[in-house]
């Protein structure tokens, strides 16, 4: 347990967040706010119809542009090569359009050139976005670390029509995600844990607010929201679990930290068929694991079985596509999970009582759906 020594609290938070239907058309409003040299690296999927947007949307301007191609791997290497590209323009802002990875590529550039840095995700599965790192990996797709910056990004910009017409599974992964954040900050206040701002700090006020409306939000409007994403519809309750998804859970993790569900996240992804899961899908069943390793109430993690069933998140192993792991495949990813979060936890945790909880949430998933 990482107990702070001292009562300072501290928030961290993009400068600016902006999410409305077609925002995208305002692009060039939006960069001119920070400069008139802008660098976009755009994911491969949006580049080619991107590209031919923003030359047209800036034509005529006095702004000055270039578009460039994300490699597909957050690596030293590629932050290089793609820094290398931008030397030229120099950007005043660098503008990262994607998932995760070119998000966290783009805020690598920005930083090695002090530019501003835009975020634009291309769907609502994780709270990246907001946040002030990058997680860095080797080509062959390994985590090494992350790189921490000194500010958040300047602008998190959202397009919900975009996003309410991704794949829906990406949309209920990130309400897996966005779901761990109150129980993992919860966690870290009672324990005293450090959070993600500079060196870490107390979680504040805000903190446990943004934390709690972003678990309420999920549960109350997640089962409309799916409904409505399911027809390409951008209703509120689709634009209130987006903002939940993106900026109340990023707001959360930063200022609150992680704990068991994410080290459960990290963990099983030793079992290949969970490599393969999103990130929201395995922190989901993580955060049930926590929850009983914890001793929750049985209201509390009924609540969630019931709203995982409903919306499609794993709650057994057959959901996470490993229905013949053996007790050792679990002792495996108990051991391996106690290098991540565990020790944030209020309590000392050991590799037994991880192991416990994963065949116990397992358990309880068969028993709910009749198995």
């Amino acid at each position: 347990m990482s107990m702070l020594q001292h009562s300072t609290r501290a928030w961290g938070s993009p400068s600016r967040y902006i999410q409305g239907r077609y925002e995208l058309e305002n692009m060039k409003t939006h960069t001119e706010v920070y400069g008139r040299r802008v660098f976009f690296l755009i994911d491969v999927f949006f580049f080619a119809d991107y590209k031919k947007r923003f030359e047209a949307l800036y034509a005529g301007s006095d702004s000055q542009i270039q578009c460039e191609q994300f490699g597909g791997q957050c690596t030293e290497e590629e932050i290089l090569r793609c820094t290398g590209l931008a030397k030229a323009l120099n950007p005043d802002v660098v503008v990262g359009i994607g998932g995760g990875k070119t998000m966290d590529t783009a805020k690598a550039v920005a930083d090695n050139y002090n530019a501003a840095v835009i975020i634009v995700p291309t769907t609502a599965s994780t709270d990246a976005p907001a946040m002030g790192l990058s997680v860095i990996y080797t080509a062959a797709g390994e985590h090494v670390g992350a790189r921490h910056y000194k500010k958040n990004p300047d602008l998190v910009l959202l397009d919900t029509d975009i996003l309410a017409k991704a794949p829906i599974r990406f949309l209920v992964a990130g309400m897996g995600d966005a779901l761990s954040t109150y129980p993992e900050c919860r966690a870290n206040v009672q324990s005293a844990s450090p959070n993600y701002v500079n060196s870490g700090y107390h979680q504040t006020i805000a903190c446990i607010a943004v934390s709690k409306a972003c678990h309420e939000t999920i549960l109350t409007k997640g089962v409309s929201a799916k409904l409505a994403a399911e027809q390409g519809l951008c209703t509120k309750d689709v634009e209130d679990v987006i903002e939940a998804n993106t900026l109340l859970s990023g707001l959360g993790v930063q200022n609150g930290s992680c704990a068991g569900a994410h080290s459960i996240a990290e963990g099983i992804t030793v079992l290949e068929p969970c490599a393969k899961l999103l990130h929201g899908e395995v922190v989901a069943f993580g955060i049930l694991v926590q929850l009983i390793v914890e001793g929750a109430p049985a209201e509390e993690l009924d609540e969630l079985y019931d709203f995982f069933e409903e919306v499609g998140l794993p709650t057994t192993f057959d959901d996470l596509g490993i229905p013949d792991a053996t007790e050792a495949d679990i002792m495996k990813v108990a051991e391996t999970s106690m290098h991540s979060y565990w020790d944030v936890e209020p309590f000392a945790v050991n590799p037994q009582m991880v192991f416990d909880g994963i065949m116990m949430a397992n358990t309880l998933g068969k028993r709910r759906k009749g198995l």
